[in-house]
């Protein structure tokens, strides 16, 4: 071919495609309007649609059992489920179980009529599952629901008075089918720390660690007689060290952080009849914490650990439920081991300067009275030492010195004998006096004591000795 010919050829081709575009533009704009493109019809067939708030009850029937769920309204006039067993429900499962009660489609009919069928084919002769609902209005609705399609794609239903057989999303036969125990609530309260008035943290053969608000009129039961505007941050130690003020990054880094990341993952027995296969008859750690508006209070007790597909899981209780739960190990096996001392700050009497108007220190034979002559209407001070005056600066250093005594580490409780080497007593503005005793130990600690004389840590005896050597300095 010439390359005359074949320039006609290659234009020639050229226009027959320009000529094929514009057909299929000009046709698309003058397409008649309002008429869409076909798609095929929807098989989906409407089989129930009634409002939830007609429902009086739904009652479930299989295996020759039967339960039931009825609605009520929360405190915001909401339609909530409960169940005939009268356990804590999740409110979203307990909605899904009971949807289909006042609105259910089919995907499709998988036959119109049933005469000459076999029902037992389909799962349908005895159904599966029967859930009859009744209405406010007293009609009632029933579902019989068969077994699964060979896909497991759906599930066979059928109506009362309806002969024929439907095909259901396989989502709702398995809701349909879930019991009670899919339905349990697995939440637990938030933990917040500046709601707590009581907290307290049970490990197995040890004593307890009770923290609750520092109070005057402390009852004998930490809960009598507290005032709900304290929170959390005001907690000191009430066992086994009494009145030692707590270090508060350190109690959410070792307790209160891993307790609010700490979630149930399901149901181990629902009500189980025995505690012991679980090591919850004498847990291995317990954890209580009380609020002051007692809404989101937590009471938790974890038993035996065992590992499953490589993760290590441990049984829990929630103290006033009836279940046994499952959940990770990892947060509440960080509290395990957590020593009292390691929430604390250690010091031994952290008392601010302006709640104090005199110190006495009675050691060796010898006694110091620190007074420090408030001026009022300021934060300024006249201090004395055995009547003497003395610089404010360096009067304010050795007080610094004698709040920062630390308890080094606890001890086994014992009663010291003899008389204590060293007395260190706060004379405190509008309170009682508070005092420590520092009883011989070792070589290198004293044995602290509090009024009672019981002796429950050690501190450093060279700081109390370098203490003793400041306050002579002074004189």
């Amino acid at each position: 071919m010439s390359r005359k010919k074949q320039r006609i050829a290659n234009l020639s081709i050229t226009l027959v495609v320009i000529a094929l575009m514009l057909f299929a533009y000009f046709w698309s704009v003058r397409r008649p309007i309002g008429v869409p493109p076909q798609a095929p019809p929807s098989t989906a067939v409407q089989l129930l649609q009634r409002d939830e708030g007609e429902v009086v009850q739904v009652m479930f029937y299989t295996d020759g059992s039967r339960e039931y769920m009825t609605p009520f309204y929360d405190e915001l006039g909401r339609i909530q489920w409960a169940h005939s067993a009268g356990f804590d429900l999740n409110v979203h499962a307990a909605r899904d179980k009971v949807r289909s009660s006042w609105l259910l489609a089919a995907t499709d009919v998988a036959h119109t009529d049933v005469e000459g069928l076999e029902l037992s084919a389909f799962g349908l002769a005895p159904p599966m599952l029967t859930v009859e609902s009744l209405f406010d209005d007293g009609s009632t609705h029933t579902i019989r629901l068969g077994s699964a399609t060979t896909d497991y794609m759906h599930f066979f239903l059928m109506l009362d008075d309806d002969p024929a057989i439907y095909l259901v999303n396989a989502v709702l036969g398995e809701r349909l089918q879930s019991g009670v125990i899919d339905m349990i609530e697995l939440a637990l309260p938030p933990i917040h720390i500046e709601e707590a008035i009581y907290i307290r943290l049970t490990e197995d053969d040890s004593s307890p660690v009770v923290l609750a608000p520092r109070t005057a009129d402390m009852a004998a039961h930490p809960l009598d007689g507290l005032i709900p505007d304290i929170g959390g941050e005001h907690l000191v130690m009430h066992e086994p060290f009494f009145g030692l003020q707590l270090s508060t990054s350190r109690l959410i880094e070792y307790v209160m952080h891993p307790m609010t990341q700490f979630r149930l993952l399901e149901v181990a027995e629902l009500v189980p009849q025995s505690l012991v296969p679980f090591g919850l008859d004498t847990p291995v750690l317990e954890f209580e914490f009380i609020t002051w508006h007692g809404q989101n209070d937590v009471h938790l007790k974890f038993g035996d650990s065992f590992t499953h597909d490589g993760v290590e899981l441990i049984y829990v209780k929630v103290a006033d439920r009836p279940h046994v739960f499952v959940a990770e190990r990892e947060h509440p096996a960080s509290v395990m081991g957590v020593e009292p001392l390691d929430i604390a700050d250690r010091f031994l009497a952290l008392i601010h300067i302006t709640d104090v108007e005199a110190i006495t220190i009675t050691a060796g034979g010898r006694e110091y009275l620190l007074t420090m002559n408030h001026i009022p209407d300021s934060f300024d001070i006249e201090p004395e030492v055995n009547g003497r005056s003395v610089d404010a600066d360096d009067f304010r250093t050795v007080y610094f010195h004698i709040i920062s005594l630390l308890a080094d580490a606890d001890v086994e409780p014992f009663l010291p004998h003899g008389l204590p080497e060293v007395v260190i007593t706060y004379h405190r503005i509008g309170i009682p006096d508070f005092a420590l005793r520092f009883y011989d130990y070792n070589t290198n600690f004293f044995a602290v004591g509090g009024d009672n004389g019981e002796a429950m840590f050690v501190t450093n005896r060279r700081a109390v000795e370098r203490l003793l050597g400041f306050i002579g300095d002074l004189l």
